[in-house]
């Protein structure tokens, strides 16, 4: 009797690591929560999130905090300060918040964007316009994927050329258009002039 309640013991030992993991994890998302709308929602969310985890999805919580750290790492490599990274992400989860698109997508779009050279206050501006781009033509993750990777190696060669502008038209984005309209030329002669 006392080795299965030594067995027990055990295992509540073992599991309390992790679950104070996914505790603390989410709640430095209610932090984000709370600056996106509000310490009741904060609140409420905190409850939640570690509840519905926990209890509906085990083991992905655990995983699910994992990520977020990974990314928290990440961005603050990237931009040189956890308070930056932690911010930055705020501000992608506001943003997330208020679009279509998925916070994991958006955070994956955001380092290709950062490692291509982009400064992070670009970002979110970057992120709507091609965003609005991307839903106005039915697109998803994948269509924003390839609109930051053509953008960010344009970033990376410092100029736009015809196979990264070619990226873009075949998703539907009218890109010969807006360089014609911006340098005051002919799509012909903006084409020519991006050889």
């Amino acid at each position: 009797m006392s080795a299965d309640l030594t067995i027990v013991l055990n295992a509540i030992d073992h599991a309390s690591g992790p679950i104070g993991n996914v505790h603390g994890k989410v709640g430095g998302l209610a932090g984000a929560v709370a600056a996106a709308g509000g310490p009741s929602k904060a609140r409420l969310a905190a409850p939640a999130a570690v509840g519905a985890g926990l209890v509906a999805r085990g083991g992905a919580a655990v995983g699910a905090a994992a990520q977020y750290e990974q990314t928290e790492i990440a961005f603050t490599s990237m931009l040189g300060s956890a308070e930056a990274a932690q911010s930055f992400l705020g501000e992608l989860a506001t943003f997330a918040a208020q679009t279509p698109f998925e916070l994991v997508g958006l955070q994956k779009s955001s380092r290709q964007l950062l490692a291509f050279g982009f400064q992070a206050e670009q970002i979110i501006p970057m992120m709507t316009s091609i965003g609005d781009a991307v839903s106005a033509l039915g697109g998803g993750e994948f269509e924003i994927d390839r609109v930051t990777r053509a953008l960010g190696q344009m970033q990376a060669k410092g100029k736009g050329s015809a196979q990264e502008m070619n990226q873009l038209a075949e998703l539907g984005i009218p890109a010969w258009q807006f360089l014609a309209d911006q340098i005051g030329t002919s799509i012909p002669d903006a084409m020519k002039k991006a050889e």
